[in-house]
């Protein structure tokens, strides 16, 4: 049961970015290969604050997400502002993260610790949390969705000119989206930080980045719920197939070639997943057993 919580527990944290990197991807069309550097700054922000300051856990996953939002726009408004392609942004990204990892693994201050990590950090991180943190994201992930915010982003992403012709400011909805994709990761990051207990430099690299992007691309650009979806089958595909040894990493990538063979447009496309469905359909049998009732004691009173 430890060991199915833990999958359980790193589904969310990885729910938690990939939701923040949707609303980049999916409603701007930027792509990033460097959002594993917000995690680095929120983990070790929020590991710093509760480990020698004693600030609360869920303030210190705040104030984790803040500072990885401030940190973005040092990336996003010397880009964005000079409307760089979305390639160069993509490179730029990748180059961001890279050089946040390296000075990083450089501070050999004691509240950093430079190559060595952070570590003796408390586990706040627990399942309950974990689910409860993961799903606000979610929401307001979705709200920002339906808002007039992410119309906009969408505007911005499928009509650029026309949009600046109307009066859209498409630098500041870029540089927004990609603030709130850095908060969430920062919050994230947070959350690994109090789950693992020790954090190093390495592990925010451009494996982390591909990852989450993977998930999004996967669960389909133009949804919320479908990377959602996606980064908990990619979280758990490692972990399924491992009684196959050696082989689980080619199997795993296979899965991935095979859903975007079958799926090109990611698993939900511009879909998102609903329970309304649901709750119509209990409606509907609720309403024929009521039918049904007011029919069976007609009949036995006649």
């Amino acid at each position: 049961m430890g060991y199915i919580e833990g999958i359980m527990i790193s589904a969310c944290i990885n729910i938690v970015c990939v939701a923040g990197l949707a609303i980049l991807t999916g409603y701007t069309g930027l792509f990033s290969m460097g959002h594993a550097c917000f995690l680095c700054l929120g983990a070790y922000t929020a590991g710093i604050l509760t480990k020698f300051f004693g600030v609360p856990y869920l303030i210190a996953l705040l104030i984790g997400g803040g500072v990885a939002a401030l940190f973005s726009l040092i990336i996003g408004i010397p880009t964005l502002r000079g409307k760089m392609s979305a390639d160069c942004f993509t490179i730029a990204t990748f180059g961001f993260g890279e050089a946040t990892r390296v000075v990083m693994a450089n501070i050999n201050h004691p509240y950093v610790g430079g190559a060595l990590g952070l570590s003796g950090l408390n586990t706040f991180t627990t399942l309950p949390k974990a689910i409860v943190i993961a799903a606000i994201a979610v929401y307001f992930a979705r709200n920002y969705a339906k808002s007039q915010h992410g119309k906009l982003a969408i505007a911005v992403r499928d009509h650029a000119d026309a949009s600046e012709l109307i009066g859209v400011n498409i630098f500041h909805e870029k540089l927004k989206a990609l603030a709130i994709s850095a908060f969430f990761c920062g919050v994230g990051g947070g959350m690994m930080a109090h789950y693992y207990t020790y954090i190093v430099p390495n592990i925010f690299g451009g494996t982390m980045s591909t990852n989450l992007l993977t998930a999004v691309v996967l669960g389909g650009v133009c949804s919320v719920t479908g990377p959602v979806l996606a980064t908990s089958v990619l979280t758990a595909t490692p972990e399924v197939l491992r009684f196959l040894s050696n082989w689980r990493l080619p199997m795993y990538g296979l899965v991935l070639i095979l859903t975007m063979r079958i799926r090109p447009e990611g698993l939900m496309g511009y879909k998102e997943l609903s329970i309304r469905p649901v709750v119509r359909w209990f409606q509907k049998k609720a309403g024929k057993h009521g039918r049904d009732k007011e029919v069976h004691h007609g009949s036995f009173g006649n």
